[in-house]
């Protein structure tokens, strides 16, 4: 907040003015973003849909001018996960059928929002994969549920294979969902699964957003060895 003092003689004014509204960051990158409303989308626009850059890739976008399109693009039916709007833009992923992403900043216009689901303890059961080097298991017991996660950074490639450069994490917890949030820490030395943001930040700690068909997961640098990561958008397997 800007402070402005006067002096008129002996008199003092003080004059508080408001701060100015910053507006979100012109971002949108592939990982979820926890601190913005997600929902669900399908693409209605009868014509191809191009992704839009971010103002990291160009000061003048997103916007609706040329400049701003991308070669990749979305069609008619996609179904994407809309994770922040920015004026007429909204930070949309999509994933392919083997798991690869791409996240940008679409029309809002060429999207049409499905209805709000409220998902239960079973819907988060089931195989979930990101890609080919992430996968976390979910099963139910009792009114919790039982993730347990495994990761590679490394493993598609034939060199890093060859020379064993294929790093490794993992993780297990057992953890109650509140709507369709979830997060926690694991416990390092096998006890009871912590609450999400314990102040040992060397303990791997996980927060998963659910929103069917996808699963959102952020993770730290706790969870395996140099470049593992449990960051992504998954899809339930099979």
């Amino acid at each position: 907040m800007l402070f402005r003092f006067l002096t008129t003689g002996l008199l003092g004014l003080v004059v508080l003015a408001p701060a100015a509204r910053a507006e979100p960051a012109a971002t949108c990158q592939d990982g979820p973003d926890f601190t913005q409303p997600t929902h669900l989308a399908t693409v209605i626009a009868p014509e191809r849909v191009p992704f839009v850059k971010s103002t990291w890739q160009d000061k003048a976008c997103p916007s609706a001018q040329a400049a701003c399109r991308e070669a990749a693009y979305l069609v008619v039916g996609n179904r994407v996960l809309v994770n922040g709007t920015l004026r007429d833009f909204a930070c949309a992923t999509y994933r392919g059928a083997k798991g690869a992403t791409r996240s940008g900043w679409i029309p809002q216009a060429a999207l049409k929002t499905e209805p709000p689901t409220n998902p239960g303890l079973a819907d988060w059961v089931g195989t979930w994969t990101s890609g080919p080097e992430q996968t976390i298991t979910i099963v139910a017991k009792g009114d919790s549920l039982v993730l347990v996660g495994e990761a590679t950074y490394g493993a598609q490639n034939p060199e890093r294979v060859r020379r064993g450069g294929v790093n490794i994490g993992q993780f297990q917890a057992t953890a109650q969902p509140t709507g369709a949030n979830l997060g926690f820490t694991e416990a390092a030395d096998g006890g009871p699964t912590q609450p999400y943001g314990h102040s040992d930040d060397s303990a791997c700690q996980v927060r998963l957003r659910l929103v069917p068909p996808f699963l959102q997961a952020q993770s730290n640098a706790g969870c395996g060895g140099m470049n593992v990561t449990f960051t992504g958008l998954y899809g339930r397997k099979g």
